[in-house]
């Protein structure tokens, strides 16, 4: 079944002719003339078979909630208390800049926070020994629906068409490792290149912000520096005596801490580090964020519980 949509709502009606339970894949061959966008899906320009990733964030709608989540606001519920960050700079008679900052409260509905689904896709051959990119089978049942809806939709927004297939292709021939990280190491230069994501990644108004806070961060960290990528893109991992903490670039996002052992967390995905509570803590980026921080920069042992 091939679809030619922006996106769609409801699956079913291109799930007819897969029976009930059947195994698919949700893809798109891969030609000249969409190698590009393939690579701006994340994967590597060579197109290697087995290749697996989580599509960049930043492309679509879709991608962005497959990678980071879902905000529902609640207007069912009663308005909360929140606070909105403000930066501000001025001239004196001197010519001489200043600038400050607050925090200001305000009211708002209560937000809802899905967590990200982290569908992946990945490069297949088929018997033909044409290259595709393809879902993780996936059974056609009306509990896959949502997965199936979101899969389509992401592989629309990227090429602006997509094909539901069978599972008569080749499975990949090998798996390649995907690397959600890449290590960095203290320094100066490291120091810059975090600088430059920030203000890749963050809106204008908060960049000083964000600062201040890799700054402190860099400071009080004693190991090397993790960015992430795929899924973790915008995400910067900060090694702290025993914790590691896992500050995120992106919207609505929160400072996470983890555990010391992250060889190990880093094998999982972001769904399963928040779903599971292997965090320690999470701290919103608020008037007291710093404050909290500290505590955990300085090891303090009676912060070592989840306060989920």
């Amino acid at each position: 079944m091939k679809i030619n949509k922006k996106r769609i709502r409801n699956p079913k009606r291109y799930l007819a002719e897969f029976k009930e339970n059947e195994e698919l894949r949700v893809g798109i061959k891969i030609t000249e003339e969409n190698k590009r966008k393939v690579i701006e899906m994340g994967f590597d320009s060579k197109i290697v078979i087995g290749e697996i990733i989580v599509p960049n964030s930043s492309i679509s709608k879709s991608t962005y909630e497959n990678a980071e989540g879902k905000c529902i606001i609640r207007k069912d519920l009663p308005k909360e208390i929140a606070e909105r960050y403000w930066e501000w700079s001025w001239e004196d008679w001197g010519h001489n800049v200043h600038s400050d900052y607050k925090y200001i409260p305000y009211e708002r509905y209560p937000r809802e926070y899905l967590p990200p689904k982290a569908l992946e896709f990945m490069i297949v051959e088929d018997n033909s020994k044409n290259k595709w990119i393809a879902s993780r089978k996936i059974k056609n049942s009306q509990e896959n629906y949502e997965d199936i809806k979101l899969l389509i939709n992401m592989i629309l927004s990227i090429f602006g068409e997509c094909e539901i297939v069978n599972i008569n292709m080749e499975e990949p021939i090998k798996t390649v490792k995907s690397v959600k990280w890449e290590i960095l190491r203290s320094g100066r230069q490291t120091k810059e290149r975090i600088r430059n994501i920030i203000r890749e990644k963050v809106s204008q108004n908060r960049v000083s912000m964000y600062i201040r806070n890799i700054d402190k961060l860099i400071e009080n960290s004693d190991e090397n520096i993790a960015v992430g990528t795929q899924e973790f893109k915008g995400y910067i991992v900060f090694i702290c005596g025993k914790y590691a903490i896992l500050e995120s670039l992106m919207p609505n996002n929160a400072t996470y801490i983890l555990d010391k052992n992250w060889e190990e967390i880093s094998k999982l995905t972001k769904t399963e580090v928040l779903n599971n509570k292997l965090h320690i803590d999470r701290i919103y980026h608020y008037l007291n964020w710093e404050e909290k921080i500290n505590k955990y920069m300085k090891g303090d042992e009676k912060y070592g519980k989840n306060k989920e």
